[in-house]
């Protein structure tokens, strides 16, 4: 089993858990994680650099500066993403995409 399947596996529920509950109570997260493996992804890309990173805002629905910009160093190594869309949601909430 490779790390990627570890993390869908085992993490991913616990991480759903965890994102399901910071919204509940308004917390604002950044979670990071490093999935890389030795291998082939969908259309032969390459899962060295395989990342899951997942940022959500406090109940006001602003992120934490910090988070923010540890994000964007984290996913692009420091650079732009080429776009970034954000959806407001009925409920409040919103959800950052980047096409990269």
């Amino acid at each position: 089993m490779n790390k990627e399947e570890i993390y869908d596996s085992q993490i991913s529920p616990l991480v759903q858990q965890i994102i399901a509950i910071c919204r509940e109570h308004g917390i604002a997260m950044l979670m990071d994680f490093a999935i890389g493996h030795d291998g082939e992804g969908p259309e032969g890309q390459d899962c060295a650099d395989l990342r899951c990173s997942t940022l959500l805002p406090d109940e006001t629905g602003e992120n934490a500066a910090m988070h923010q910009e540890a994000l964007t160093l984290i996913r692009r190594r420091g650079r732009p993403a080429p776009m970034m869309v954000t959806t407001s949601h009925g409920d409040g909430t919103k959800t950052m995409t980047a096409f990269i």
